[in-house]
């Protein structure tokens, strides 16, 4: 087995590239933050935002679905757990990698 590489890809699944806005509600204290939905996958999503939430803590996330053709699509509504919470830009912007618990759409 090869050395702990903390830089590695661990994931198992491919992720698609989003870079769209993202509603973010945390499921303990009601408080809704605004961030960024970085990338997505079949197991998660990753956000990145001014928030800093707990581990294991749920989240409803909303991701707007792009217009196309002139016609808005459905919105990703989703309830995720955090499972890592990195520090991007110091006490300004953070990245918070996410497991889906529950699809809402």
């Amino acid at each position: 087995m090869p050395p702990f590489d903390p830089y590695h890809e661990r994931r198992g699944s491919r992720r698609i590239r989003m870079g769209c806005k993202a509603r973010i509600r945390s499921l303990n204290t009601g408080e809704t933050h605004y961030g960024e939905c970085v990338d997505l996958s079949v197991d998660g999503v990753a956000l990145r935002s001014s928030f800093v939430p707990q581990y294991g803590e749920r989240l409803s996330v909303i991701v707007p679905a792009p217009a196309v053709g002139g016609l808005s699509g459905k919105p990703l509504e989703v309830v995720v757990e955090v499972k890592r919470c990195n520090e991007v830009q110091r006490g300004e912007l953070y990245e918070i990698g996410t497991r889906f618990v529950t699809l809402k759409n």
